[in-house]
């Protein structure tokens, strides 16, 4: 990997959370089991292959994706529940936008506002606390989230194998109908 952003991260597969009856641990938990797995889905791309949009005419990336979490990262969370300032770095260009020369950044922020997340969730007193920012109790923004990062898994698990496919295509010098 050559994205200095992810050089410590561990792009290993974790386990699902074990089942537990106290509901606040097990939703903080399985929050933090589909962040991993979210951005696991960068393991094996080049940076080329992350900012791709491999699967035309749809024009969404992985990186499109991890900028679109960090946006929903402080909607919901660290914004949502912290209140302060609501910041919408990419504005409507999350999806699509993003470079190679971009990457480094926007995963930095991306953990910075993951960080924030973890810290606005710890002030929160109970799953039934109501968020500062958005209104919304702690317990069903913290389902939302878990939804948020299991959906766009998948479709970054999707960009992910469709970019590694154009790849492999393109260095056996077969060409590819893809457009990126």
């Amino acid at each position: 990997m050559t994205m200095e952003s992810l050089e410590w991260f561990d792009l290993s597969r974790h386990e699902e959370p074990e089942p537990t009856t106290q509901l606040r641990p097990l939703l903080e938990e399985w929050l933090g089991y589909q962040r991993h797995e979210f951005l696991r889905k960068v393991r094996d791309l080049t940076p080329e292959g992350l900012v791709a949009w491999s699967v035309p005419p749809v024009e969404l990336s992985v990186l499109g994706l991890i900028r679109h979490m960090t946006q929903m990262e402080n909607v919901y969370l660290s914004w949502g529940l912290a209140g302060g300032e609501r910041v919408l770095v990419y504005g409507e260009d999350d999806y699509s936008g993003g470079s190679v020369a971009t990457i480094d950044e926007d995963l930095r922020r991306h953990f910075d506002e993951v960080s924030q997340s973890d810290s606005a969730i710890a002030g929160m007193s109970s799953l039934d606390a109501v968020g500062v920012g958005h209104g919304r109790p702690v317990g069903a923004t913290l389902v939302k989230m878990i939804d948020e990062y299991a959906l766009h898994a998948g479709q970054a698990h999707m960009l992910r194998f469709a970019a590694i496919g154009k790849i492999i295509a393109e260095s056996a010098g077969h060409g590819s109908s893809l457009q990126s």
